[in-house]
């Protein structure tokens, strides 16, 4: 039994290693590196940049914690070198376990040649057929290059050019105020860039509730960075060493980088996969909740099928999708156990300053399902540790069925938000009410304390 992957990030990567637990022979295709996009050029490297921005933040209010100290002076090339460091420790420790678990890496330029083969452009040269019992497609996204604006203009990056490290611009406009455009107008701020970011709709963060953007954006404001909402860059023009972005509104706004950064699509585009016979949908390739795909033995994964473009589920559909290919393989004669994944109860982040975390539903948009529910607001500037810390802003919000307690969704704008998130995913996930929730015993003092606050209230507003 060998199945085939094609595609060596998170989704990737983790539908080979399980395959190969599973005891079927693997061949895992990857054109660069092992880990894609989220530890090369994505997840890893950005937040590495944002733990050097946050001691930079830290610094500049040493005095409100009776500290006398210079605020840190940021040495790009060191900063560089420690991102690199990471991100290759981490490329190593993936490359080691598909060693250990024999999956076997053929590096070089895949495409979909028939229903169960994936012919290989070698990185060392040459061509390789690689034919599989089962094929699995994981070949992640790529970012949204903006029609009207040249990306190959000196001064207009992408993503991969900020989280390179090349300078830390004086003034840079980022366009997109999503999770991406957010993290890095974080970054550049705290590291003393000047920094704007402009968003088409009318607000940050877009489709996120309304206090958590609220709360983002006020304490992006206090970082100085300016916003332009319900605009657009429709071009930009080079003046000298500099970049001028012209807006929608008629602004010109002008800075050493124009930072595009309006999101991430499926990278589908020449791996075959129409030619072959694959249904696609849009520049997304189509599967049905156990991620098969109108091809027998085809799967596909992650960013490449769109839904929640977030690394953690792209592998747990990889884990999923190999699960079930593997199962499929093995039945004979009956109809195999199909797995497939909850997606209402996973953790979406952000990691600004200070952290967001959100799971599950708002209550508008619980109602707008036909969800009678509840909201409790518990604040971490009643919590002792958060005070301690010195990073009281923030809240958590926890949304509950009015009639059962059941959990249907939390929002968290504050410290270690992206930590203490899960244990409500957890109580979704295994339908813990928020009576159960409120009951456990939480440490004191932690910042974790707020989530049991705010489960006493909704308890309260449910009558659990």
């Amino acid at each position: 039994m060998r199945i085939v992957v094609l595609g060596g990030g998170p989704g990737g990567h983790a539908a080979a290693f399980e395959a190969a637990r599973l005891g079927a022979e693997v061949v895992l295709i990857e054109r660069e590196r092992l880990g894609g996009t989220c530890l090369n050029w994505g997840c890893i490297p950005t937040k590495t940049i944002l733990r050097s921005a946050h001691i930079v933040f830290d610094t500049r209010r040493a005095a409100e914690f009776g500290l006398d100290a210079s605020v840190a002076r940021v040495d790009v090339d060191r900063l560089r070198e420690r991102k690199d460091g990471v991100v290759d420790e981490l490329v190593g420790q993936v490359e080691s376990t598909a060693k250990r678990l024999k999956v076997r890496v053929v590096y070089g330029e895949g495409r979909l040649a028939g229903p169960l083969a994936i012919e290989v452009a070698l990185a060392e040269g040459g061509t390789e057929r690689v034919e599989g019992d089962a094929v699995i497609l994981a070949t992640g996204s790529v970012p949204v290059r903006l029609p009207g604006i040249d990306h190959d203009l000196p001064g207009v990056w992408t993503s991969d050019d900020a989280v390179s490290l090349g300078r830390i611009p004086t003034e840079i406009v980022i366009i997109g105020g999503g999770v991406i455009g957010l993290e890095f107008a974080c970054a550049y701020a705290a590291f003393g860039s000047t920094v704007t970011v402009v968003e088409l709709m009318e607000q940050i963060l877009p489709g996120n509730d309304r206090r958590v953007v609220k709360a983002t954006q006020a304490a992006l404001e206090e970082m100085s960075v300016r916003f332009f909402l319900g605009d657009a860059v429709q071009r930009v023009e080079q003046d000298g060493g500099r970049v001028r972005a012209i807006l929608r509104s008629g602004e010109s706004l002008e800075a050493d980088v124009v930072m595009s950064a309006p999101g991430r699509i499926p990278n589908s585009a020449g791996f075959g996969f129409p030619e072959a016979g694959i249904e696609m949908d849009r520049a997304a390739v189509k599967v049905d909740e156990y991620f098969r795909t109108n091809m027998p033995g085809v799967y596909a994964i992650g960013d490449l099928i769109g839904g929640m473009m977030l690394a953690h589920v792209a592998e747990e559909e990889g884990v999923v999708a190999a699960r079930n290919a593997v199962a499929e393989l093995r039945t004979v004669g009956a109809a195999p156990q199909l797995e497939s994944v909850r997606y209402d109860c996973v953790p979406a982040c952000v990691y600004t300053f200070p952290e967001v975390a959100v799971v599950g539903s708002s209550r508008d948009s619980a109602k707008e399902r036909g969800i009678g529910a509840v909201q409790a607001v518990a604040k971490f500037a009643a919590n002792g540790k958060a005070l301690g810390e010195g990073e009281s802003e923030g809240f958590v919000q926890l949304v509950a069925e009015k009639d059962t307690g059941r959990i249907v969704g939390c929002q968290i704008v504050g410290p270690h938000a992206v930590e203490i998130v899960h244990e409500v995913a957890v109580a979704m996930r295994h339908g813990i009410d928020v009576r159960h929730l409120a009951e456990t015993i939480h440490a004191h003092p932690t910042v974790s304390e707020v989530v049991k606050f705010a489960a006493i209230d909704a308890a309260g507003k449910c009558g659990c």
